[in-house]
């Protein structure tokens, strides 16, 4: 059997090298542990801290030859002693975990021009609306098509994407609330444009433009969209970098013969010094307001990356339809070639006063302070294909923190994250 497998082994590289293509085989076994005492929630004094183990494995195929290239993998993703499935002999095993995270082909049909289609992971510009949302276990993926042209100094992408989970209704469902706003509810069609210009080798501007369609209630084929316009500039030279985003959206709402208008503003700076990255950054997301303007939805876009580890502000609803203001400052520090450590603290607001109903109908109106967030990080590099990452994060809650919360006032704990994460991605055969 061994000889077997030895022969079929060095068949199919003697195959490959034949047709002159290139065959890559490797893998991702990423484990990470956690202890939640607050994580995307304010504790109280009876809450529990919780402490679990996840896994995410893939086997990743990747195959070039001529004027195509495909791509297949596969994901495993599961919680530790989760396994839905044992006997009294103590045999376990799982229903569940098992899946594709991407898988898909590309076929360059005209020179710079090309069109991929399959299981994909989309990520733009520096993924504030679109994102591989790689920090969660399972991460993003599309079933889609991308015609793309890419040349040099300019790139072209049009995305499109359909979901088939809805084909009907369903009726029992609380429908106002479900379908209230498109962000409640899960896409039908999912369509973006994507243009990207270097103007020099220091500066890139990108425009885009992503269109989500959502169904109507009680209905399969009237669909309501919300569009979502975006302006990124990204500067960067040997010791800065310098990002600025500007994002509007315009839908109309279901049932409704209004419209509604949202906003997103972002500029973020860091500068190298020695072995020092220092940054800071400001993020300014709309609520709702007497102009009309609504809270401003993050679609399919990146939130561990920006808005704290500890998850607070990820949806419109946590800040109570608000909105948020977050300015951050970080620093990042290289030890030496194993050894890196990272700061970034959040102090966030509401971008909209915040009302609290008092006994008569009148409002009052609350401090906007959200609160403020600590997040730390150590990462140890063993080489190019393993590493242990540890994070922290702590959570400095106010009055307003938690009423947005539902939390009673002076009535919450101290909130603490932490996770240890090990990633081992090896290389099993490159055969040039």
């Amino acid at each position: 059997m061994k000889k077997l497998s030895l022969y079929l082994a060095l068949l199919t590289m003697g195959i490959v090298n034949t047709l002159n293509a290139q065959f890559i085989i490797n893998a991702e076994f990423r484990t990470r542990a956690e202890a939640n005492h607050g994580y995307k929630s304010l504790p109280v004094e009876s809450s529990q801290t919780a402490y679990f183990i996840s896994q995410r494995s893939r086997l990743n195929l990747k195959y070039t030859h001529d004027k195509f290239t495909s791509y297949f993998s596969i994901q495993d993703v599961r919680f530790w002693g989760q396994e839905d499935l044992a006997s009294k002999t103590g045999v376990q095993a799982s229903s569940i975990g098992v899946d594709v995270s991407q898988a898909w082909f590309n076929w360059e049909f005209a020179k710079n021009w090309n069109l991929k289609t399959g299981r994909q992971i989309w990520s733009y510009d520096d993924g504030r609306i679109l994102a591989s949302r790689n920090w969660n276990q399972i991460a993003l993926s599309w079933d889609a098509l991308l015609l793309h042209f890419d040349k040099n100094d300019f790139h072209f992408h049009f995305g499109s994407s359909i979901n088939n989970t809805y084909t009907s209704f369903n009726r029992d469902v609380d429908l106002i609330n479900y379908y209230n706003y498109p962000s409640g509810y899960r896409i039908k069609y999912f369509n973006f444009l994507w243009l990207k210009f270097h103007a020099s080798s220091k500066f890139t501007i990108s425009l885009a433009e992503y269109i989500a369609s959502y169904l109507a209630p009680n209905t399969t084929s009237t669909y309501y969209n919300l569009s979502t316009s975006t302006l990124h500039l990204n500067y960067h030279s040997k010791k800065l970098k310098i990002l600025a985003n500007a994002f509007y959206q315009f839908y109309q709402k279901p049932n409704s013969d209004k419209y509604s208008n949202a906003f997103m503003l972002t500029l973020s700076a860091n500068y190298q010094v020695n072995q020092a990255n220092i940054g800071i950054g400001t993020d300014y997301l709309s609520g709702q307001d007497e102009k009309g303007n609504n809270a401003f939805n993050l679609m399919y876009g990146a939130r561990f990356k920006y808005y704290g580890w500890m998850n607070y502000y990820i949806l419109s609803k946590d800040s109570k339809e608000g909105g948020l203001i977050d300015v951050y400052p970080n620093i990042k520090f290289k030890l030496n070639n194993k050894h890196s450590i990272y700061a970034i603290y959040h102090a966030f607001w509401s971008a909209e006063n915040i009302a609290i109903d008092i006994d008569g109908g009148d409002f009052s109106y609350m401090n906007r302070n959200l609160g403020s967030e600590l997040d730390l990080s150590y990462k140890y590099t063993y080489d190019k294909s393993f590493h242990i990452q540890m994070n922290l994060g702590y959570y400095f809650a106010s009055e307003t923190t938690e009423f947005v919360k539902g939390i009673s006032r002076g009535s919450s704990t101290a909130p603490i994250w932490a996770s240890v994460m090990l990633i081992y991605k090896p290389e099993f055969f490159r055969n040039n």
